[in-house]
Parts: structure tokens; C-alpha cells; sequence
């Protein structure tokens, strides 16, 4: 076989598998526009978002607070430890307020949650993973919760299909017990094929990764 017939089936198989660093397959069809990432490290994080992002009309909070978002590490001596994500808006007299996420429409439990959490399992076949974004849906800016959830066919390390699920930044229309911005369900997207982790099919889907 001649060096170029040999460089151009390797050129061919690495398009077509992505199987080397920096090489990534197309990005989900259906995502929002100018889907950007939002790194987060543990502890106290300020979101860095356009002032034009927070819906309007927020009962008692400003259109200039600050987001936040807590990244706690729950250690559980095995591999079951998970991060817990709280995030917060400040009121103008200077109090922090919970952003509450809405449960997907087949949640067994209908309450707003305060809180959301990944399962990263071993790190290497993670189950559900955590992303904050910026993008555009209609045209305006938006803030938007990420969360890549696998569902293994067996044991945890096994192939198992994924689906990206997608939650808006939203203000309260006055539900009693539904907090003043919350993370409204948008909508759950099916991944193609199957991954042995949550992390590695957020990455090939839509080109980035949940935060370290």
C-alpha cells in the first residue's frame, strides 16, 4: 500500500470517529444558538452573564442581581459521592434567595427542588453531569441548567443510551411555593448511540464538558 492511499484511510477514519483529541463530532441538531459553557470550580460562583439575561418582572429581584451558584463536593466514603449545585439571586435589601428547578414532566416528586446534584459514580462512567450555559433562544439572551443523564443497560460501566435535558432561567408567575426565578423543563433531547459516560456524551453531543 502506497504512503498516500495510507494517509488518506487514516484522514478518512479520523473524520469519521472523532478518535483524537480536538477532533468532535457535529453538534446536536435543535441546540440553542450560541450555546456557551459556564466553567464552575468548587465553592462560590459568580455567573457572568449579559444584564439583559434575567427575565423580567421577577418578583423582588432586581434585573442587575448577581447569579450564584454553590458547588458542594458530598463525599460518601464510596463511589457514590455526588456535587450539590444551589443557586441564588440576591433582593435589593441584600438577602439571598433560592432559584428553585422545576422536576421534568414524569417526576415522581412534583415540588420545586432546591437544589440539583450530578453522579459522577468513578469519574470515568459517570451517570448524570452538570452544566451551566449561556444562548440565545428567541432571539434574546438566556441562562440555561444542563444535565446529561446515561442509562446504563447493566452494570453502572456498561453502554447505555443518554439524553440531554434543558431548563430556562424563568421568573415565577406567583405559585405559591415556587421561588421568585426558578429553572423551568424545556424539553429532554435523545443523544445518538450509547456511552459508557455522561461526560463523554455531553462532550461529543454538544462540543464541551461539565465543569472538573
Amino acid at each position: 500500500m502506497s504512503t498516500v492511499v495510507l494517509k488518506i484511510i487514516i484522514t478518512v477514519f479520523i473524520a469519521a470517529t472523532g478518535v483524537f483529541s480536538g477532533v468532535q463530532a457535529a453538534p446536536l441538531a435543535g441546540l440553542p444558538d450560541k450555546l456557551t459553557p459556564l466553567a464552575l470550580h468548587d465553592g462560590d460562583n459568580v455567573l457572568h452573564i449579559a444584564p439583559d439575561t434575567l427575565p423580567p418582572n421577577a418578583l423582588g429581584i432586581s434585573a442587575d442581581t448577581q447569579i450564584k451558584v454553590l458547588r458542594a463536593w458530598r463525599d460518601n466514603g464510596n463511589a457514590w459521592g455526588y456535587h450539590v449545585y444551589v443557586t441564588t439571586a440576591q433582593t435589593p435589601e441584600g438577602k439571598h434567595v433560592l432559584i428553585g428547578l422545576e422536576p421534568p414532566p414524569n417526576a415522581h416528586d412534583t415540588a420545586l427542588q432546591d437544589y440539583v446534584r450530578d453522579t459522577p459514580h468513578t469519574g470515568e462512567d459517570s451517570l448524570a453531569v452538570i452544566t451551566f450555559a449561556t444562548a440565545n433562544i428567541d432571539k434574546k439572551p438566556a441562562l440555561l441548567l444542563l444535565e446529561c443523564i446515561r442509562s446504563p443497560r447493566g452494570a453502572v460501566p456498561t453502554l447505555g443510551p443518554a439524553v440531554l435535558r434543558i431548563y430556562k432561567l424563568v421568573a415565577s408567575d406567583g405559585t405559591p411555593g415556587w421561588t421568585p426565578l426558578y429553572f423551568k423543563f424545556m424539553r429532554d433531547m435523545p443523544l445518538k448511540g450509547e456511552y459508557d459516560s455522561a461526560e463523554t456524551a455531553m462532550q461529543k453531543e454538544i462540543g464541551f464538558t461539565a465543569s472538573p
